[in-house]
């Protein structure tokens, strides 16, 4: 369903990424309504950036939550779907004001929330905002340090039975790869 919304989306008329930036935390979908993930993507922003309207439609939320300025556009392109930007340092929006694609809703601090969800907050139908906005994460990838440190070379260990038990160590904290950093 996501990806059949995402293309009628695309078709009649991408949306508009809301800030200039990069995405440093991608979608992670919670297992329970109020369980862990990442219900958007966040994005690194330059503090006093124009952050824009993604779709046209009318603003029904604009205000702090828990310290943090939010917008929230219901879409007239989609319908159901909400578009919730957070992480304002200030807005120039009201409830009730009908925007248009680029419209500017405020300004960026050092990172902006995106999220999309369907209906209202309550149901917690969070949508990965990505494929509205032809973004694409890179996989991640593991990289080995080079050269290879003895440390990691396998060595036999004791026999048990007759099988012979492969053992190594290695004093290198492991290699952690992540998508929020550098890639190719």
């Amino acid at each position: 369903m996501i990806a059949a919304l995402a293309a009628v989306v695309c078709l009649a008329a991408p949306a508009m990424v809301p800030v200039e930036g990069r995405v440093v935390d991608w979608f992670r979908q919670p297992v329970c309504p109020r369980c862990a993930g990442n219900r958007g993507l966040e994005f690194s922003a330059t503090p006093g950036a124009s952050v824009v309207a993604p779709l046209a439609g009318a603003v029904t939320f604009a205000g702090r939550v828990g310290g943090v300025r939010y917008v929230v556009v219901a879409s007239d392109e989609v319908e159901e779907l909400n578009v919730v930007l957070g992480g304002l340092d200030s807005d120039t929006v009201a409830v009730g004001d009908r925007l248009v694609r680029g419209t500017p809703v405020g300004m960026a601090g050092t990172w902006l929330f995106l999220g999309t969800r369907m209906g209202p907050r309550s149901d917690g139908r969070y949508l990965d905002p990505a494929p509205l906005f032809g973004l694409v994460r890179k996989s991640a990838r593991l990289v080995a340090p080079s050269p290879v440190p003895v440390s990691l070379a396998r060595r036999p260990g004791p026999r048990i039975g007759s099988h012979q038990l492969q053992r190594h160590c290695s004093v290198l904290p492991p290699v952690v790869a992540s998508a929020r950093g550098p890639g190719p």
